[in-house]
Protein backbone atom coordinates (compact mmCIF):
# COMPACT_ATOMS: atom_id res chain seq x y z
CA UNK A 1 0.00 0.00 0.00
CA UNK A 2 1.21 3.56 -0.99
CA UNK A 3 3.00 5.48 2.06
CA UNK A 4 0.43 8.37 1.15
CA UNK A 5 -2.62 5.98 1.85
CA UNK A 6 -1.15 4.24 4.76
CA UNK A 7 -1.07 7.75 6.39
CA UNK A 8 -4.90 8.58 5.41
CA UNK A 9 -5.81 5.34 6.69
CA UNK A 10 -3.78 5.84 9.73
CA UNK A 11 -5.12 9.02 10.45
CA UNK A 12 -8.64 7.73 9.87
CA UNK A 13 -8.25 5.38 12.49
CA UNK A 14 -6.62 7.40 14.48
CA UNK A 15 -10.09 10.05 14.24
CA UNK A 16 -12.33 7.39 14.76
CA UNK A 17 -10.62 6.01 18.09
CA UNK A 18 -10.58 9.60 19.30
CA UNK A 19 -14.46 9.94 18.62
CA UNK A 20 -15.22 7.15 20.61
CA UNK A 21 -13.28 7.91 23.42
CA UNK A 22 -14.94 11.44 23.53
CA UNK A 23 -18.38 9.87 23.04
CA UNK A 24 -17.81 7.52 25.91
CA UNK A 25 -16.41 10.43 27.70
CA UNK A 26 -19.69 11.93 27.70
CA UNK A 27 -22.32 8.91 28.76
CA UNK A 28 -19.20 8.37 31.87
CA UNK A 29 -20.15 12.34 32.72
CA UNK A 30 -23.73 11.64 32.16
CA UNK A 31 -23.61 8.83 34.68
CA UNK A 32 -21.42 10.95 37.27
CA UNK A 33 -24.27 13.88 37.11
CA UNK A 34 -27.53 11.42 37.70
CA UNK A 35 -25.16 10.16 40.35
CA UNK A 36 -24.16 13.34 41.55
CA UNK A 37 -28.29 14.74 41.72
CA UNK A 38 -29.34 11.61 43.44
CA UNK A 39 -26.51 12.08 45.78
CA UNK A 40 -28.15 15.94 46.34
CA UNK A 41 -31.23 15.37 46.46
CA UNK A 42 -30.94 12.57 49.53
CA UNK A 43 -28.42 14.86 51.44
CA UNK A 44 -29.93 18.70 50.80
CA UNK A 45 -27.84 20.51 53.31
CA UNK A 46 -25.24 18.29 54.19
CA UNK A 47 -23.99 17.08 50.63
CA UNK A 48 -20.23 16.57 50.52
CA UNK A 49 -19.05 16.61 46.82
CA UNK A 50 -15.60 15.45 48.19
CA UNK A 51 -17.04 12.68 49.40
CA UNK A 52 -19.02 12.11 46.41
CA UNK A 53 -16.12 12.31 44.07
CA UNK A 54 -14.23 9.92 45.90
CA UNK A 55 -16.96 7.27 46.28
CA UNK A 56 -17.71 7.19 42.82
CA UNK A 57 -13.89 7.47 41.26
CA UNK A 58 -14.43 10.03 38.90
CA UNK A 59 -11.33 10.93 36.87
CA UNK A 60 -9.42 14.30 37.90
CA UNK A 61 -9.75 15.73 34.66
CA UNK A 62 -13.59 14.88 34.56
CA UNK A 63 -14.50 16.89 37.99
CA UNK A 64 -14.52 20.18 36.78
CA UNK A 65 -16.99 19.66 33.77
CA UNK A 66 -19.61 17.41 36.20
CA UNK A 67 -19.53 19.97 38.37
CA UNK A 68 -20.27 22.97 35.73
CA UNK A 69 -23.22 20.39 33.80
CA UNK A 70 -24.32 19.90 37.05
CA UNK A 71 -24.60 23.41 38.19
CA UNK A 72 -26.46 24.32 34.55
CA UNK A 73 -29.16 21.80 35.48
CA UNK A 74 -29.40 24.35 38.75
CA UNK A 75 -29.63 27.11 36.42
CA UNK A 76 -32.35 25.50 33.78
CA UNK A 77 -34.32 25.01 36.78
CA UNK A 78 -34.27 28.08 38.33
CA UNK A 79 -35.11 29.95 35.18
CA UNK A 80 -37.67 27.30 34.00
CA UNK A 81 -40.31 30.28 34.97
CA UNK A 82 -38.23 32.75 33.12
CA UNK A 83 -37.45 34.49 36.34
CA UNK A 84 -35.41 33.99 39.38
CA UNK A 85 -36.22 34.82 42.51
CA UNK A 86 -34.42 35.57 45.70
CA UNK A 87 -34.90 32.53 47.17
CA UNK A 88 -33.02 30.58 43.77
CA UNK A 89 -30.03 33.09 44.52
CA UNK A 90 -29.91 31.34 47.56
CA UNK A 91 -29.68 28.21 46.26
CA UNK A 92 -27.48 28.68 43.30
CA UNK A 93 -24.84 30.27 45.54
CA UNK A 94 -25.35 27.09 48.02
CA UNK A 95 -24.99 24.94 44.64
CA UNK A 96 -21.72 26.97 43.46
CA UNK A 97 -19.93 26.85 46.65
CA UNK A 98 -21.06 22.86 47.49
CA UNK A 99 -20.12 22.00 44.09
CA UNK A 100 -16.53 24.30 44.34
CA UNK A 101 -16.67 26.28 41.11
CA UNK A 102 -15.05 29.51 40.48
CA UNK A 103 -17.46 32.68 41.06
CA UNK A 104 -16.01 33.75 37.73
CA UNK A 105 -17.12 30.53 36.17
CA UNK A 106 -20.45 30.19 37.59
CA UNK A 107 -21.39 33.82 36.35
CA UNK A 108 -20.28 32.63 33.07
CA UNK A 109 -22.66 30.09 32.98
CA UNK A 110 -25.62 32.19 34.61
CA UNK A 111 -25.48 34.56 32.15
CA UNK A 112 -25.54 31.72 29.20
CA UNK A 113 -29.02 30.37 30.48
CA UNK A 114 -30.13 33.89 31.45
CA UNK A 115 -28.95 35.16 27.78
CA UNK A 116 -31.27 32.89 26.32
CA UNK A 117 -34.38 33.23 28.56
CA UNK A 118 -33.79 37.40 28.02
CA UNK A 119 -33.71 36.67 23.41
CA UNK A 120 -36.81 34.57 24.09
CA UNK A 121 -38.55 37.29 26.33
CA UNK A 122 -36.93 39.74 23.95
CA UNK A 123 -38.40 38.35 20.88
CA UNK A 124 -41.83 37.57 22.34
CA UNK A 125 -42.53 40.89 23.19
CA UNK A 126 -41.16 42.27 19.72
CA UNK A 127 -43.35 40.24 18.07
CA UNK A 128 -46.12 41.15 19.82
CA UNK A 129 -46.20 45.00 18.51
CA UNK A 130 -43.25 46.63 20.75
CA UNK A 131 -42.09 45.90 24.83
CA UNK A 132 -44.54 47.68 27.33
CA UNK A 133 -43.45 48.71 30.42
CA UNK A 134 -43.98 45.32 32.33
CA UNK A 135 -41.87 43.59 29.40
CA UNK A 136 -38.82 46.14 29.98
CA UNK A 137 -39.36 45.83 33.64
CA UNK A 138 -38.98 41.74 33.03
CA UNK A 139 -35.94 41.91 30.24
CA UNK A 140 -34.23 44.20 33.55
CA UNK A 141 -34.60 41.92 35.74
CA UNK A 142 -32.77 39.53 33.83
CA UNK A 143 -30.25 41.76 32.82
CA UNK A 144 -29.82 42.70 36.75
CA UNK A 145 -29.05 38.90 37.72
CA UNK A 146 -26.05 39.00 35.29
CA UNK A 147 -25.18 42.03 36.92
CA UNK A 148 -25.67 44.38 33.86
CA UNK A 149 -27.94 47.00 32.48
CA UNK A 150 -30.59 46.17 29.45
CA UNK A 151 -28.63 47.72 26.99
CA UNK A 152 -25.29 46.35 28.41
CA UNK A 153 -27.08 42.79 28.09
CA UNK A 154 -28.62 43.81 24.40
CA UNK A 155 -25.15 44.81 23.57
CA UNK A 156 -23.78 41.71 24.71
CA UNK A 157 -26.06 39.53 22.98
CA UNK A 158 -25.64 41.47 19.51
CA UNK A 159 -21.55 40.80 20.46
CA UNK A 160 -22.45 36.76 20.73
CA UNK A 161 -24.90 36.74 17.99
CA UNK A 162 -24.50 39.16 15.84
CA UNK A 163 -27.34 40.99 14.75
CA UNK A 164 -29.92 38.20 14.34
CA UNK A 165 -31.61 39.50 17.36
CA UNK A 166 -33.50 42.46 15.81
CA UNK A 167 -33.85 40.65 11.98
CA UNK A 168 -35.53 38.35 12.81
CA UNK A 169 -38.67 40.66 13.42
CA UNK A 170 -37.81 42.96 10.64
CA UNK A 171 -37.37 40.84 8.00
CA UNK A 172 -41.53 40.16 8.16
CA UNK A 173 -41.76 43.73 6.78
CA UNK A 174 -39.21 42.74 4.42
CA UNK A 175 -40.97 39.76 3.16
CA UNK A 176 -44.36 41.55 2.75
CA UNK A 177 -42.67 44.31 0.88
CA UNK A 178 -43.54 47.47 3.06
CA UNK A 179 -43.58 49.15 6.63
CA UNK A 180 -45.75 51.29 8.07
CA UNK A 181 -45.15 54.09 9.79
CA UNK A 182 -46.70 52.90 12.97
CA UNK A 183 -44.81 50.02 12.81
CA UNK A 184 -41.35 51.57 12.57
CA UNK A 185 -42.23 54.00 15.46
CA UNK A 186 -43.24 51.11 17.46
CA UNK A 187 -40.04 49.21 16.46
CA UNK A 188 -37.91 51.90 17.06
CA UNK A 189 -39.46 52.55 20.68
CA UNK A 190 -38.87 48.31 21.23
CA UNK A 191 -35.34 48.80 20.30
CA UNK A 192 -34.86 52.05 22.76
CA UNK A 193 -36.47 50.12 25.60
CA UNK A 194 -33.19 47.43 24.68
CA UNK A 195 -30.69 50.28 25.17
CA UNK A 196 -29.66 50.30 21.37
CA UNK A 197 -29.10 53.34 20.05
CA UNK A 198 -30.54 54.62 16.55
CA UNK A 199 -26.55 53.50 14.53
CA UNK A 200 -26.96 50.01 16.55
CA UNK A 201 -30.32 49.72 15.07
CA UNK A 202 -29.83 50.97 11.91
CA UNK A 203 -26.90 48.31 11.64
CA UNK A 204 -28.41 45.42 12.96
CA UNK A 205 -31.58 45.69 10.65
CA UNK A 206 -29.25 46.72 7.10
CA UNK A 207 -29.75 43.21 5.50
CA UNK A 208 -33.63 42.91 5.76
CA UNK A 209 -33.76 46.80 5.38
CA UNK A 210 -31.72 46.79 2.14
CA UNK A 211 -33.66 43.89 1.04
CA UNK A 212 -37.08 45.82 1.47
CA UNK A 213 -35.38 49.01 0.05
CA UNK A 214 -34.53 46.55 -3.07
CA UNK A 215 -37.69 45.16 -3.06
CA UNK A 216 -39.53 48.93 -3.19
CA UNK A 217 -37.24 49.94 -6.02
CA UNK A 218 -37.67 47.06 -8.18
CA UNK A 219 -41.83 47.83 -7.68
CA UNK A 220 -41.08 51.24 -8.72
CA UNK A 221 -39.15 50.40 -12.15
CA UNK A 222 -41.56 47.72 -12.64
CA UNK A 223 -43.27 49.95 -15.53
CA UNK A 224 -40.10 51.80 -15.91
CA UNK A 225 -40.71 55.17 -14.62
CA UNK A 226 -40.42 55.99 -10.89
CA UNK A 227 -43.00 58.71 -9.86
CA UNK A 228 -42.16 61.71 -7.52
CA UNK A 229 -44.61 59.34 -5.12
CA UNK A 230 -42.37 56.49 -5.32
CA UNK A 231 -39.07 58.24 -5.02
CA UNK A 232 -40.23 60.37 -1.85
CA UNK A 233 -40.94 56.67 -0.83
CA UNK A 234 -37.90 55.40 -1.25
CA UNK A 235 -36.05 58.35 0.48
CA UNK A 236 -38.06 57.76 3.44
CA UNK A 237 -37.10 54.66 3.05
CA UNK A 238 -33.07 55.39 2.95
CA UNK A 239 -33.42 58.52 5.38
CA UNK A 240 -35.36 56.21 8.14
CA UNK A 241 -33.54 52.60 7.29
CA UNK A 242 -30.24 52.92 5.70
CA UNK A 243 -26.76 54.13 7.75
CA UNK A 244 -24.38 53.01 5.43
CA UNK A 245 -23.89 55.93 2.75
CA UNK A 246 -22.31 52.88 -0.13
CA UNK A 247 -25.54 51.95 -0.40
CA UNK A 248 -27.31 55.11 -0.42
CA UNK A 249 -25.58 56.32 -2.82
CA UNK A 250 -26.55 53.13 -4.98
CA UNK A 251 -30.27 53.54 -5.01
CA UNK A 252 -30.01 57.39 -5.92
CA UNK A 253 -28.19 56.72 -8.44
CA UNK A 254 -30.68 53.61 -9.90
CA UNK A 255 -33.38 56.53 -9.43
CA UNK A 256 -31.58 59.13 -11.25
CA UNK A 257 -30.90 56.57 -14.35
CA UNK A 258 -33.87 55.44 -14.42
CA UNK A 259 -35.39 58.88 -14.43
CA UNK A 260 -33.52 60.08 -16.75
CA UNK A 261 -34.41 56.90 -18.63
CA UNK A 262 -37.91 57.71 -19.23
CA UNK A 263 -37.58 61.10 -19.57
CA UNK A 264 -35.64 60.03 -23.23
CA UNK A 265 -38.92 57.90 -24.04
CA UNK A 266 -40.80 61.22 -23.25
CA UNK A 267 -38.14 63.01 -25.67
CA UNK A 268 -36.73 64.32 -23.00
CA UNK A 269 -32.35 64.74 -23.82
CA UNK A 270 -29.94 66.13 -21.25
CA UNK A 271 -28.89 69.64 -22.22
CA UNK A 272 -24.80 69.43 -22.07
CA UNK A 273 -22.24 72.64 -22.01
CA UNK A 274 -20.18 72.54 -25.22
CA UNK A 275 -16.43 71.15 -25.20
CA UNK A 276 -13.87 73.83 -25.43
CA UNK A 277 -12.80 74.01 -29.43
CA UNK A 278 -15.97 72.73 -30.88
CA UNK A 279 -18.06 75.38 -32.17
CA UNK A 280 -21.67 74.45 -32.34
CA UNK A 281 -24.20 76.73 -34.74
CA UNK A 282 -26.68 79.06 -33.23
CA UNK A 283 -29.05 77.67 -31.22
CA UNK A 284 -27.76 74.17 -31.31
CA UNK A 285 -27.95 71.77 -28.20
CA UNK A 286 -25.67 69.15 -27.47
CA UNK A 287 -26.79 66.16 -25.67
CA UNK A 288 -24.04 63.88 -25.70
CA UNK A 289 -20.14 63.60 -25.79
CA UNK A 290 -18.01 61.03 -25.08
CA UNK A 291 -15.36 58.03 -26.77
CA UNK A 292 -16.83 55.50 -29.37
CA UNK A 293 -15.57 53.49 -32.16
CA UNK A 294 -17.12 53.43 -35.72
CA UNK A 295 -16.67 50.29 -38.11
CA UNK A 296 -17.18 50.53 -41.51
CA UNK A 297 -17.59 46.99 -43.70
CA UNK A 298 -17.08 46.94 -47.59
CA UNK A 299 -17.11 45.04 -49.50
CA UNK A 300 -14.65 45.50 -52.54
CA UNK A 301 -13.57 43.32 -55.23
CA UNK A 302 -10.65 41.86 -53.48
CA UNK A 303 -12.79 41.23 -50.48
CA UNK A 304 -14.56 42.35 -47.12
CA UNK A 305 -12.65 45.36 -45.68
CA UNK A 306 -13.25 46.86 -42.08
CA UNK A 307 -12.15 50.20 -41.62
CA UNK A 308 -12.10 50.29 -37.34
CA UNK A 309 -11.62 54.23 -35.91
CA UNK A 310 -11.90 55.62 -32.38
CA UNK A 311 -12.14 59.04 -31.53
CA UNK A 312 -14.84 61.30 -29.59
CA UNK A 313 -18.66 61.34 -30.85
CA UNK A 314 -21.33 64.37 -29.96
CA UNK A 315 -24.76 63.88 -30.04
CA UNK A 316 -26.55 67.03 -30.55
CA UNK A 317 -30.60 68.11 -31.51
CA UNK A 318 -29.80 68.32 -35.60
CA UNK A 319 -26.16 66.48 -35.99
CA UNK A 320 -23.59 63.69 -34.88
CA UNK A 321 -20.15 64.68 -35.03
CA UNK A 322 -17.33 62.19 -35.15
CA UNK A 323 -13.63 63.24 -34.75
CA UNK A 324 -10.64 61.61 -34.57
CA UNK A 325 -7.22 62.06 -35.15
CA UNK A 326 -7.42 60.64 -38.86
CA UNK A 327 -10.99 61.35 -39.70
CA UNK A 328 -13.43 63.58 -38.82
CA UNK A 329 -16.92 63.40 -40.22
CA UNK A 330 -20.82 64.55 -39.11
CA UNK A 331 -24.10 63.69 -40.32
CA UNK A 332 -27.64 65.13 -39.65
CA UNK A 333 -30.25 63.25 -38.09
CA UNK A 334 -33.07 63.85 -40.75
CA UNK A 335 -30.97 62.13 -43.53
CA UNK A 336 -30.86 58.90 -41.64
CA UNK A 337 -32.40 56.02 -43.62
CA UNK A 338 -32.44 53.70 -40.53
CA UNK A 339 -30.88 53.07 -36.93
CA UNK A 340 -30.60 49.68 -35.39
CA UNK A 341 -29.85 49.48 -31.73
CA UNK A 342 -28.07 46.43 -29.98
CA UNK A 343 -26.52 46.69 -26.21
CA UNK A 344 -23.73 49.38 -26.28
CA UNK A 345 -23.53 49.66 -30.39
CA UNK A 346 -26.08 51.12 -33.08
CA UNK A 347 -26.25 50.54 -36.87
CA UNK A 348 -26.62 53.95 -38.79
CA UNK A 349 -27.54 53.41 -42.19
CA UNK A 350 -27.58 56.65 -44.45
CA UNK A 351 -25.89 57.57 -47.84
CA UNK A 352 -22.85 58.32 -47.20
CA UNK A 353 -19.43 57.42 -45.67
CA UNK A 354 -20.51 57.62 -41.68
CA UNK A 355 -23.23 54.88 -42.38
CA UNK A 356 -21.88 51.99 -40.09
CA UNK A 357 -22.17 50.89 -36.62
CA UNK A 358 -20.25 53.17 -33.58
CA UNK A 359 -19.79 51.35 -30.48
CA UNK A 360 -19.65 53.16 -27.53
CA UNK A 361 -17.55 52.26 -23.70
CA UNK A 362 -18.51 55.30 -21.55
CA UNK A 363 -22.51 55.47 -20.78
CA UNK A 364 -23.30 53.10 -23.83
CA UNK A 365 -27.02 52.19 -23.61
CA UNK A 366 -27.50 55.48 -22.92
CA UNK A 367 -25.63 57.25 -25.34
CA UNK A 368 -27.08 54.91 -27.68
CA UNK A 369 -30.84 55.89 -26.48
CA UNK A 370 -30.04 59.20 -26.74
CA UNK A 371 -29.25 58.87 -30.52
CA UNK A 372 -32.30 57.18 -31.07
CA UNK A 373 -34.28 59.56 -29.20
CA UNK A 374 -32.43 62.80 -31.12
CA UNK A 375 -33.11 61.04 -34.07
CA UNK A 376 -36.71 60.35 -33.81
CA UNK A 377 -37.51 63.75 -32.46
CA UNK A 378 -35.32 65.66 -35.81
CA UNK A 379 -37.97 63.36 -37.92
CA UNK A 380 -40.79 63.05 -35.32
CA UNK A 381 -41.27 59.98 -34.85
CA UNK A 382 -41.13 59.80 -31.00
CA UNK A 383 -44.65 58.55 -29.78
CA UNK A 384 -45.59 57.41 -26.83
CA UNK A 385 -47.40 53.91 -26.44
CA UNK A 386 -49.07 54.19 -23.34
CA UNK A 387 -51.57 50.86 -24.39
CA UNK A 388 -48.35 48.88 -24.64
CA UNK A 389 -46.74 50.19 -21.62
CA UNK A 390 -50.43 49.47 -19.86
CA UNK A 391 -50.06 45.80 -21.03
CA UNK A 392 -46.13 45.77 -19.63
CA UNK A 393 -47.17 46.52 -15.90
CA UNK A 394 -47.41 43.63 -13.69
CA UNK A 395 -49.99 43.93 -10.62
CA UNK A 396 -48.50 44.30 -7.57
CA UNK A 397 -49.42 40.89 -6.32
CA UNK A 398 -47.50 39.13 -8.86
CA UNK A 399 -44.77 41.17 -8.31
CA UNK A 400 -44.87 40.02 -4.52
CA UNK A 401 -45.51 36.42 -5.35
CA UNK A 402 -42.28 36.46 -7.95
CA UNK A 403 -40.11 38.09 -5.35
CA UNK A 404 -41.08 35.64 -2.79
CA UNK A 405 -40.33 32.53 -4.91
CA UNK A 406 -37.25 33.92 -6.33
CA UNK A 407 -35.86 35.25 -2.58
CA UNK A 408 -34.93 39.07 -3.80
CA UNK A 409 -32.32 37.36 -6.02
CA UNK A 410 -31.73 37.26 -9.53
CA UNK A 411 -33.51 33.90 -11.73
CA UNK A 412 -29.79 33.46 -13.64
CA UNK A 413 -27.09 34.87 -11.45
CA UNK A 414 -28.28 34.98 -8.10
CA UNK A 415 -27.35 38.74 -7.78
CA UNK A 416 -29.56 40.69 -4.62
CA UNK A 417 -28.51 44.19 -6.47
CA UNK A 418 -29.91 45.78 -9.82
CA UNK A 419 -32.81 43.69 -9.37
CA UNK A 420 -35.75 44.49 -12.50
CA UNK A 421 -38.83 42.53 -13.25
CA UNK A 422 -38.65 40.50 -16.45
CA UNK A 423 -41.18 38.87 -18.94
CA UNK A 424 -39.92 36.00 -19.89
CA UNK A 425 -41.85 35.01 -23.05
CA UNK A 426 -41.67 39.51 -24.09
CA UNK A 427 -45.08 41.27 -24.16
CA UNK A 428 -44.62 42.26 -27.66
CA UNK A 429 -44.54 38.52 -28.36
CA UNK A 430 -47.59 37.34 -26.51
CA UNK A 431 -45.91 37.44 -22.92
CA UNK A 432 -48.41 37.83 -20.37
CA UNK A 433 -48.18 39.29 -16.78
CA UNK A 434 -48.77 35.86 -15.16
CA UNK A 435 -46.24 34.50 -12.19
CA UNK A 436 -45.05 31.75 -14.54
CA UNK A 437 -44.37 34.34 -16.69
CA UNK A 438 -42.63 37.05 -14.76
CA UNK A 439 -39.31 36.36 -12.88
CA UNK A 440 -36.20 38.56 -11.29
CA UNK A 441 -33.38 39.32 -13.20
CA UNK A 442 -30.02 41.50 -12.28
CA UNK A 443 -29.69 44.36 -14.81
CA UNK A 444 -26.87 43.19 -16.95
CA UNK A 445 -28.96 39.52 -17.11
CA UNK A 446 -32.26 41.36 -18.56
CA UNK A 447 -29.80 43.32 -20.63
CA UNK A 448 -27.92 39.99 -22.29
CA UNK A 449 -30.97 38.48 -22.54
CA UNK A 450 -33.12 41.29 -24.06
CA UNK A 451 -29.60 40.96 -26.93
CA UNK A 452 -30.37 37.28 -27.81
CA UNK A 453 -34.18 38.20 -27.90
Amino acid sequence: MPVRKIAGWFADKVATVANAAEIERQERIEEYQSAIRAELARSKQSFDFGAAIARLEIPERDIPLVAEQVYVGFLEKAWSDERISDRQKELLAWGREALRLQPEKADQLNFTIASRVYREVALRAIKDGGICEAEAGHLEAIAKSCGLTTAKMTAALFSNEGSAFLQERFQVFADRGRIRGSEWAAFQSTAKRLGLSKPQLLEAIFPPARDLVEHTLAEARDDGEITDREERLIENLLENLISRPEFTDYVRQEIAETKEKQNLRRGVLPSLPPPKGMALKAGEVLHWIGPAQFLRVRELASGTRVDETTGDLLITDTRMIFTAADKSMELSHRKVLGCFPFGNEIEIRISGRASGRYIFDHDSTKAVAIWEVAIGKANQTIVEKNEAKKRRHIPRDIRQRVWQKYGGRCADCDADTYLEFDHIVPVAKGGSNSEENVQLLYRNCNLAKSDRI
